[in-house]
């Protein structure tokens, strides 16, 4: 057999009963099914010479309808034809709508006269079992010549009946053939397949099909597809099944899941394709399986860890989100319908869960201890909530806990003591322990008919409500350690106040309306003033002058200390180089600056632009920022040492008073906090403590400040114990720099 090739052919009208018929100059073609065989159309040898001695014309489509191949009888009928005719009756079938198709051709004869023939086109049976990647079937259409075979009738009456028998007969073996040699390409391929009846109950299983459900094919034969499929799948694909055997789909893909005979689950893709009757009503179903549990499972552990926390195994924050969405929506469906009478309706409670002083635990122990205490309280938070609630870790120590049994705001209050006693037991980690604390804030979906604030209950969203909590987080955290705090009304109104205070900084940050004042810092002994200390303040259009407490935690919290600290570097460094008799000037650095790798770059451009000497620059900050540095940090404060800029611990004795730090890094200076020195002359235990204080300096030969003095008997007692400087309003108040 070869291709053949011949010019296009328009089409023409239907044969009675309603088969499709295409004309051409007078022929006509029908079309019958056929056992399948190869599919691209390259038969065997033998075949082929079988094929070619039939007077019959045997055309081989390609799945996507192209003629791929004829036999010469066939080549004889079709001169002439265009191979496009062909493709374009049978591009149905191979596109798996319909089965048996017949239409009419019409081709000139060598002697001019017409030639009528006609054609039947059939699906190859099975075909699609064997090739289950190819949405596409291939076709077989025989073809004969009605108007040769008229005039053989009237000229040699009766010898069409001692030929037909013959030709048919090696038709039927040749086809029997492929059939069999088609049957045996599919049960020996990969892809699992078995032909079923209309209700599901199978009829032929291949090899790869019993062995995926682990039953010999002898013993499916005879029972129900439903019976292998899992339970949950069958509201998936009962509706598909009825919708092919309606003849609404053609047919339906799906990943399901089959039951071996031991009860393991194998997931599949299934393909399942009906062979229908010319009256289209189904015959059979083809059913088609590819193994695919190894790409599940992967595509599951993907998932998982998509949606989970590597360290903890808690959902992460995408995943908490989209919970706390669900609750929220549940809710709202919940609130639609009523609750049970008497009872008040079910809520969203959102706990954020922050533990306190987590990093310096961190950088102390190292991370590796600091993973140990979060894998702890990770567990802990699970054993504490309940059995439908969700507990979350977004990023570093902060952890959700999100629950949708709440009904009042005690309710969740409860909750939040319950998670705070879970993480405050003790954690031993090899021997190393460690008594963790946690702040939460505690954000509650309103009750429906109520609002929050100005949107309406229904407008709450996944991403407010979490906001809601991080916020009555930062105002727990603010208060102190271990505690809880609600989102309420007056909450959200100073935080709004908060967030307009800081788009008016960073206004006023752009517009220049930041101001220095310094303080004196004065000798003791002498009474001269020995330095000062600059003091940020804002000259707010409407508010007036601003002192630090109303905008710097603003500033701190979000980033704008950083601009914030910069300006006043390079402002007190100007103002001390323009005033030689200021003495020496102090700057406050905040925890984010020293945490920041540019620090010192800062302080070293600001001493070359204004030309201010290293010495005369003093470097303030706070004992937990002296116990917070870690490796960066320190490697900021020791550059700043290197530049010949002095480091003071401010506050000294309010805080963790670390005395290793005062040993490690290079710190040339304290200052004893204002609610010692204010003590004197009226509390023992303060004088006790500056008398301590005085002496460490002493010993440790760095210089002392006290701050806060106010009064002449004040001054007296720290000189009388040898503490050399001072500074408060008894000095001088805090006014503008020159």
């Amino acid at each position: 057999m070869s291709a053949s090739r011949a010019e296009p052919l328009s089409a023409g009208s239907p044969v009675p009963g309603g088969t499709p018929r295409l004309t051409g100059p007078d022929i006509t073609v029908t079309a019958a099914p056929v056992a399948a065989g190869d599919a691209d159309g390259r038969a065997p040898a033998r075949l082929e010479h079988v094929l070619d001695a039939v007077t019959v014309g045997v055309v081989v489509h390609a799945p996507d309808g192209s003629v791929a191949a004829t036999n010469t009888a066939a080549r004889g009928m079709l001169a002439g034809l265009p191979s496009t005719v062909l493709a374009h009756a049978v591009a149905p079938i191979a596109r798996g709508h319909g089965g048996r198709r017949s239409f009419t051709l019409g081709t000139p004869r060598p002697d001019g006269s017409a030639r009528r023939l006609v054609a039947t086109s059939v699906p190859v049976a099975g075909a699609q079992d064997a090739h289950p990647e190819d949405p596409n079937i291939p076709v077989v259409t025989t073809v004969r010549d009605l108007t040769s075979e008229r005039q053989h009738d009237a000229a040699h009456a009766g010898a069409l009946t001692s030929t037909a028998p013959d030709e048919s007969a090696t038709l039927r073996r040749s086809l029997a053939m492929v059939e069999r040699r088609l049957r045996a390409t599919v049960e020996n391929s990969p892809v699992g397949s078995a032909l079923l009846t209309p209700h599901g109950r199978f009829l032929q299983v291949n090899k790869a099909l019993a062995r995926m459900v682990g039953r010999p094919a002898a013993d499916l034969v005879g029972t129900d597809l439903v019976d292998l499929t899992h339970l949950g799948d069958h509201p998936r694909e009962t509706p598909l099944v009825e919708q092919l055997l309606g003849r609404r789909i053609g047919s339906y893909e799906l990943e399901k899941r089959l039951v071996r005979s031991g009860g393991e689950v194998v997931w599949v893709r299934a393909t399942m394709s009906p062979v229908c009757e010319d009256d289209g009503s189904v015959l059979h179903l083809v059913l088609q399986a590819q193994d695919i549990t190894e790409t599940r499972l992967a595509v599951e552990m993907l998932t998982h860890q998509a949606m989970h926390d590597a360290l903890t195994g808690l959902a992460n924050r995408s995943l908490c989100v989209g919970r706390i969405q669900q609750a929220l929506d549940r809710a709202a469906r919940r609130a639609e319908h009523g609750d049970p009478a008497g009872e008040p309706p079910r809520r969203v409670a959102v706990l954020c869960c922050d533990l306190d002083g987590f990093r310096v635990v961190n950088d102390s122990a190292g991370p590796p201890f600091g993973d140990a205490v979060l894998v702890e309280v990770a567990q802990r938070l699970r054993r504490a909530i309940g059995p439908g609630d969700t507990a979350a870790r977004l990023a570093g120590d902060e952890f959700v806990v999100v629950s949708e049994a709440v009904r009042v705001e005690q309710e969740a209050i409860r909750l939040a003591q319950v998670v705070l006693e879970a993480v405050r037991a003790p954690v031993d980690v090899d021997g190393r322990v460690v008594v963790p604390t946690a702040s939460i804030g505690i954000a509650l979906s309103p009750a429906p008919g109520t609002a929050r604030g100005t949107a309406p209950a229904g407008d709450v969203d996944a991403l407010s409500l979490l906001r809601d909590a991080g916020t009555a987080l930062h105002e727990a955290k603010r208060t102190g350690r271990g505690s809880w705090q609600t989102m309420d009304e007056a909450l959200r109104r100073r935080t709004v106040d908060r967030l307009d205070l800081e788009s008016q900084l960073r206004t006023g940050l752009a517009r220049d309306q930041l101001r220095l004042h310094v303080q004196p810092i004065v000798d003791l002994s002498t009474g001269a003033v020995v330095g000062r200390e600059a003091l940020v303040r804002w000259q707010h259009p409407d508010l007036g002058l601003l002192a630090p407490n109303r905008f710097l935690t603003v500033a701190e919290e979000t980033g704008l200390i950083e601009d914030l600290g910069r300006w006043v570097i390079g402002e007190a460094a100007r103002i001390a180089a323009a005033t030689p008799g200021l003495g020496y000037v102090a700057i406050n650095v905040s925890p984010s600056q020293v945490r920041r790798t540019g620090l010192a770059e800062d302080v070293q451009r600001a001493l070359e632009a204004s030309g201010l000497p290293p010495s005369r620059l003093v470097v303030e900050l706070t004992e937990s920022v002296m116990l917070g540095a870690d490796g960066d940090g320190r490697a900021q404060l020791e550059r700043l040492d290197e530049l010949g800029v002095r480091l003071v611990v401010d506050d000294f004795g309010t805080g963790f008073s670390a005395l290793s730090h005062l040993r490690d890094l290079p710190v040339s200076g304290i200052k004893i906090d204002r609610s010692f020195t204010q003590g004197l002359g009226q509390d023992a235990h303060c004088e006790r403590i500056v008398e301590a204080l005085t002496g460490l300096a002493q010993g440790l030969s760095v210089d002392l400040v006290a701050e806060g003095v106010e009064t002449e008997r004040q001054a007296e007692h720290l000189a009388d114990i040898g503490c050399l400087h001072a500074q408060g309003y008894l000095f001088g108040r805090p006014e503008p720099a020159a």
